[in-house]
């Protein structure tokens, strides 16, 4: 009778396991949410910089191309 039962739901020892399993997925899978909404948090000044860099790299080269024109 007990195998039976075992053959009709499953092993119970592997339910518990794959439960376990899916329980250690979705904790992974939030922290791995928790840790990227974490570096969007810090990311805005960076962008800011980069920003900054871009526009001074603008400039130097309008300078360059001016003094080149300027001195043809």
């Amino acid at each position: 009778m007990a195998n039976k039962k075992k053959n009709r739901y499953g092993n119970p020892q592997k339910n518990i396991e794959a439960q376990k399993a899916a329980e250690a997925a979705k904790l992974a899978k939030e922290v791995d949410r928790s840790l990227v909404q974490q570096q969007k948090k810090t990311s805005d000044k960076p962008m800011l910089m980069r920003i900054i860099v871009l526009a001074v790299a603008a400039v130097m080269i309008l300078g360059v191309v001016i003094s080149a024109v300027m001195n043809y």
